[in-house]
C-alpha cells in the first residue's frame, strides 16, 4: 500500500519508521502521534513483520484516514522476519533527511519532532559528529495511565558498549542511520543496543534532552520485557529514578569501529 502527495520531500523531510509485530492494538495510537506532529514535513513507513493478528487491517484504515503527510506506506512481510529485518526494508525506500524509528506500542509528544530537529541543528553547528537526539519518556500502562518517568543519561560513547541507554525514537540524521545498515537480520534480542553500537562506532554522537517527550508502553507482551518488570516494580510501590538502562537487554556480538 503507498499513498503519495505532493510535495514535502528534499531538505527538511523527515521519515517515521514504525515496524510492527502483533501489536494491532496499539499502533492506531503511534500512527495517530505522527499525524498529530506540528513538524510540516513527514512521511511515515510502516513494516508489517508478519502479524497474526488484525495488524494490517488496522494500519491500512489508519493511514487511509485524513492527514497531510508527504508520504505514507506500508510494507507488509508474509512472515516474521524480526524487527532488524523491518528496518533494513523501511530503510530502502527512506528518503527523508531526519529519521524517528518509532515502536508500534509506544507514541510521541506533539512536540517531538520539532523540538529535537531544532536541537540537533543547533548542536551540529558546533559539533557535526552530533548525529542523533534522545529524550526522557513517560512511562504509561495499557490504559496511557501514569506510571512513572523513564530516564535516560548524558550521551558517553564508552558506555555505550556496556549500557543500553539509548532509547527509540531518537531523532536521527538518516545519514547515520544508512551509514550502519544494513543491520544483521539474525539479531531477534537486544536489537536497539545493536543498531546504537554500530551508528556510535562508526563515529556518532549523540545529545540527551532531560525532558519526557514521547510515551513508552508497559505492557506483558514488551519485546525486551522490560514491561512485566516495571509493571511489577509499580505494583509493589517502587517509585524513584528510573534509569531505563537497567532495563533494557544488551547485544553481546563485536562491533567494528569505523
Amino acid at each position: 500500500m503507498l499513498k503519495r502527495r505532493e510535495g514535502g520531500e528534499g531538505s527538511g523531510l523527515l521519515t517515521v519508521l514504525i515496524p510492527n509485530f502483533n501489536y494491532g492494538s496499539y499502533i492506531e495510537r503511534a500512527i495517530g502521534s505522527v499525524f498529530e506532529q506540528d513538524y510540516p514535513s513527514i512521511e511515515l513507513i510502516v513494516v508489517d513483520d508478519g502479524s497474526k493478528d488484525d495488524s494490517v487491517a488496522v494500519i491500512e484504515k489508519a493511514l487511509a484516514g485524513d492527514n497531510r503527510l508527504a508520504r505514507s506506506e506500508l510494507i507488509a512481510f508474509k512472515r516474521n522476519r524480526g524487527k532488524l529485518a523491518a528496518l533494513n526494508a523501511a530503510l530502502e525506500v527512506t528518503t527523508g533527511e531526519y529519521a524517528i524509528i518509532l515502536d508500534s506500542d509506544d507514541y510521541l509528544a506533539r512536540n517531538y519532532a520539532t523540538r529535537c530537529i531544532a536541537e540537533l541543528e543547533a548542536a551540529r553547528e558546533h559539533d557535526a559528529k552530533i548525529g542523533f537526539v534522545y529524550t526522557d519518556c513517560t512511562l504509561i500502562d495499557d490504559n496511557d495511565r501514569f506510571i512513572d518517568r523513564g530516564r535516560s543519561t548524558m550521551f558517553d560513547a564508552g558506555l555505550v558498549d556496556r549500557l543500553s541507554f539509548l532509547p527509540e525514537p531518537a531523532l536521527t540524521l538518516t545519514e547515520a542511520l544508512k551509514s550502519a545498515a544494513p543491520f544483521d537480520e539474525s539479531i531477534r534480542r537486544a536489537t536497539k543496543h545493536h543498531k546504537w553500537r554500530r551508528i556510535v562506532a562508526g563515529g556518532w554522537a549523540g545529545l540527551h534532552i532531560a525532558e519526557p517527550l514521547f510515551f513508552y508502553r508497559m505492557h506483558d507482551t514488551n519485546m525486551s520485557g522490560i514491561g512485566q518488570k516495571v509493571l511489577s516494580e509499580a505494583e509493589s510501590g517502587t517509585r524513584g529514578a528510573r534509569i531505563l538502562s537497567g532495563y533494557w537487554q544488551l547485544s553481546k556480538e563485536k562491533i567494528a569501529t569505523g
